[in-house]
């Protein structure tokens, strides 16, 4: 009966080790957009184009800054991105930004990184990750973008 009790407690051990590290091999997905922000907007307009072979990258990084992770991926045709990231992370920073930008829209932007959790501890139910939008920017406006911000009510004084 002891060997009985025995054994099932090693089985009961196991089963909760199991459990314990279910998402330890699991993948987690950062996903999201690159575009050109070809008006300075700090926002996608309706001219602004995705940015098709981009480089985007998600790093970790322990507390006292040394690279744990990393990992890059280029955009597809519509400027998006899902990039593979290997186990738990929970007491790491993690960071998803821009790399480069293959275009002449190629200037980085405060819109061009953001934090990632990748972690099942965080009550996100899923393996995706989603960030950005991520934007560059060209060196020159595009000439509509006068006509396109006013769309947006961005030049109106009166309120």
């Amino acid at each position: 009966m002891a060997k009985l009790s025995a054994f099932c407690g090693l089985i009961a051990l196991f089963a909760l080790l199991g459990v314990a590290n279910a998402h330890a091999g699991h993948n987690f997905y950062v996903t999201g957009k690159v575009y050109c922000d070809n008006c300075a907007a700090g926002f996608p307009t309706r001219i602004s184009p995705a940015i098709s072979g981009a480089t985007v990258g998600v790093e970790c990084k322990d507390r006292a800054g040394k690279r744990l992770f990393y990992n890059e991926q280029h955009t597809d045709n519509d400027g998006l991105f899902s990039i593979s990231v290997l186990g738990e992370h929970e007491h790491e920073a993690c960071e998803a930004f821009t790399v480069s930008s293959p275009t002449s829209c190629n200037l980085k932007t405060d819109s061009s990184r953001g934090p990632v959790y990748l972690t099942h501890n965080n009550g996100i139910n899923s393996d995706e990750r989603k960030t950005g939008p991520f934007a560059f920017r060209p060196t020159t406006n595009h000439p509509a973008c006068q006509a396109v911000l006013a769309e947006y009510n961005i030049y109106n004084d009166s309120d």
